[in-house]
């Protein structure tokens, strides 16, 4: 959580993205049907007009939580791009890199996958959600695929696209895994097969 958006009255411009802080943290605290816009004032320790006045409705600040929850998630994709002894990173070090960020000790804790699950649910029946949960997915899936084709031998580029959906839906299927049996042995052979299929499929 960044340290500057601690509950307490923000300077104005920082209201908005407090409240949306505020929000994540009533999410995983309480589950998506319990966040009511009185609950998130609360938390932010703000008026409820604050919220009227930054969003247009909940939809637009659940929309909001989604983006932070996965800037959060990726924060380990945005560290230095220098490898083990400083030296530049390779594109199966970026794959690495990028399989690895969303089973981190602090993303695999039973509130944040909560509350990711919660944003997923909101999706199936919230439009804004769900425009807001596809341009993340496509952002996210954009990346990978630029990663893949950097690491891909060019007589293996045309197989790119399906690599990237078995990648992506292996980290989804992981993330359920571990949220059904906390097995960290299990994910992490999960992610070294995903790591090895791809890099031979693609060698």
């Amino acid at each position: 959580m960044p340290k500057n958006l601690e509950p307490g009255e923000p300077a104005p411009g920082l209201r908005r993205e407090a409240l949306v802080v505020a929000a994540l943290r009533v999410l995983q605290q309480r589950g998506y049907a319990a966040v009511t816009a009185r609950k998130i004032a609360a938390e932010a320790q703000m008026s409820l007009g604050h919220i009227s006045y930054h969003f247009a409705d909940m939809d637009e600040v659940m929309s909001e939580v989604y983006r932070l929850a996965t800037r959060l998630l990726h924060e380990t994709e945005a560290q230095s791009e220098r490898g083990e002894g400083g030296h530049p990173m390779t594109a199966r070090d970026r794959f690495a890199r990028f399989v690895k960020a969303g089973f981190t000790e602090e993303i695999l804790t039973p509130e944040y996958l909560r509350m990711r699950v919660d944003l997923w649910s909101a999706a199936l029946t919230r439009p804004e959600i769900a425009k807001t949960e596809l341009e993340l997915y496509s952002a996210s899936r954009a990346r990978l695929e630029a990663i893949l084709r950097d690491m891909s031998h060019y007589s293996r580029a045309d197989r790119v696209p399906a690599v990237c959906d078995l990648v992506m839906a292996a980290l989804d299927g992981l993330w359920l895994d571990w949220i059904r049996r906390r097995d960290r042995a299990s994910v992490n052979r999960g992610l070294e097969m995903v790591q090895k299929l791809a890099t031979l499929e693609l060698s």
